[in-house]
């Protein structure tokens, strides 16, 4: 078998929690089945974990994280009874890793391990033919029933250690505390915009309950992610006010204009939907007073009438008006079509179209301008695993500039030709992140 056209398998070595061992040409190789967001969430909390061991300058390794294809490969070392360095167990800690994760080499870490590694016992030093020889021997092999005795000892009556208090502590605060303990330590991740990141959210068990060496301590670490602001438009005024108060935010205020709208529709927000708002974020509100009151003139019925006569009632009418040229068979000068239909209401200021039999050279419209627009943008660090889209919109509609997996400081650049008012829109897993006029 063949790992990414590029690893030969050796071996099968162990299968565990959906991830695969095997020993490969040159080195090992974890294999991780990524099928839902959470196994997703734990390969990208691993490979963390081995990002920052590599800018130690502990360890040597290649990760892949493409689609099917989520492995780290190790190069094959001599492994050492070193114990792992006092930074690479600190810098772990948040990620859930501790030292029962790593196997070391002389010079460094060998491999990280998503499961802890089972223990290796020790080999026995071999005793010579002369007393001098003996002595050792037997001072070693009472020393060995000792151990025992004491290892026994501690199975059967471990030593219990009181849960501290850890809820509010930094990662570092809460490792420091743990780690003399004897107790394990899992992670997971809480979202709590109103406190600071890397901030323990909840614990379990609670403070103060007392636990044997090996038992696990769970911590829920902040990460306060913003929520988007949702699209309001098109709700009424009192549905934008209950949604708004569901998720937390403040309404600043409105403002209202006439507008076609239903009295009391949500117009616009300030900021735009899809921002990222922290809770208690205030939010203004655009709401519509309705059409206005403002009089209006019945449009006349035009079709059929010439040319001349059609602009003198409209003229008449004081309704502005556009006159449309379009080939036809009918006699030159003759109103084929107009908008609106006969007997519209027209509002002061509105205005008229008609298309007028025409032969010969037509009249079109002249087709609206176009400018250039440059782009040359770097990729966030928080497009890093994320699905991208990056669109430009103008008056003709959205153009996708660049959509796929996203990258750190990944190149997206580019001119374009765009018709009035443009603007690029920056989505990350199908919200929108950014937004900006070029």
């Amino acid at each position: 078998m063949l790992l990414d056209d590029r690893y030969p398998v050796l071996e099968t070595l162990e299968q565990r929690d959906g991830v695969t061992l095997y020993r490969v040409e040159g080195g090992l190789l974890f294999f991780f089945e990524v099928k839902t967001p959470e196994d997703k969430e734990r390969f990208y909390r691993y490979r963390a974990a081995l990002k920052r061991l590599t800018e130690m300058g502990l360890l040597e390794a290649q990760v892949s994280a493409k689609p099917g294809r989520y492995y780290a490969f190790f190069p094959e070392k001599p492994l050492s009874r070193k114990p792992p360095p006092k930074k690479a167990l600190e810098a772990l800690a948040p990620l859930g890793f501790g030292r029962e994760h790593l196997a070391m080499a002389e010079e460094g870490v060998a491999y990280l391990a998503p499961w802890p590694l089972k223990a290796k016992p020790l080999p026995r030093p071999r005793g010579k033919g002369s007393l001098l020889g003996v002595a050792p021997g037997l001072l070693l092999l009472a020393l060995g029933g000792w151990l025992l005795l004491e290892g026994l000892n501690r199975y059967f009556n471990p030593p219990e250690y009181a849960v501290p208090d850890l809820v509010g502590k930094t990662a570092r605060e809460a490792f420091l505390l743990l780690k003399d303990t004897g107790l394990r330590l899992e992670v997971e991740e809480g979202n709590d915009p109103t406190k600071p990141k890397e901030v323990v959210l909840a614990q379990d068990p609670p403070p103060g309950t007392r636990l044997r060496e090996g038992r696990t301590v769970r911590l829920v670490l902040n990460q306060a992610r913003l929520n988007p602001l949702p699209d309001l438009r098109g709700l009424r005024l009192e549905e934008a006010e209950s949604r708004l108060s569901e998720l937390g935010y403040r309404l600043l205020g409105t403002a209202r204009v006439e507008s076609q709208e239903p009295l009391g529709t949500v117009l616009a927000t300030t900021p735009a939907p899809g921002t990222p708002l922290p809770p208690g974020g205030g939010v203004w509100l655009l709401v519509s007073l309705g059409a206005s009151p403002e009089a209006t003139t019945p449009m006349p019925r035009l079709v059929g009438l010439t040319r001349e006569e059609a602009v003198f009632l409209l003229n008449a009418a004081a309704i502005p008006y556009q006159v449309e040229e379009v080939p036809s068979g009918a006699p030159p000068g003759v109103v084929l079509a107009q908008e609106p239909a006969p007997g519209t209401p027209v509002p002061q200021g509105g205005g008229a179209r008609i298309q007028v039999a025409a032969q010969g050279q037509v009249y079109l419209p002249p087709s609206p301008p176009t400018r250039t627009v440059n782009l040359a943008l770097n990729l966030p660090p928080e497009a890093e695993g994320r699905q991208v889209r990056l669109v430009l919109l103008d008056e003709r509609g959205e153009q996708v500039v660049y959509e796929g997996p996203g990258q750190e400081g990944l190149r997206v650049e580019g001119t374009y030709q765009v018709v009035g008012e443009a603007r690029f829109r920056l989505y990350l897993d199908g919200f929108l992140f950014q937004e900006w006029a070029p």
